[in-house]
């Protein structure tokens, strides 16, 4: 993972967390992916 220094004013780090503390929109997509088994997982098939 990347590891970066953001600065910000202490203003904007409230909206900031305010965002990160809401509530969750689902992805669809996400949702689907995350239910696919990895490709080391004994249900994996390969997608032509």
């Amino acid at each position: 993972m990347e590891n970066r220094l953001v600065r910000m004013s202490a203003e904007g780090f409230a909206a900031f967390m305010a965002v990160l503390s809401g509530p969750v929109n689902s992805a669809p997509e996400m949702v689907e992916l995350a239910k696919r088994p990895a490709p080391w997982e004994p249900d994996y098939v390969v997608k032509s």
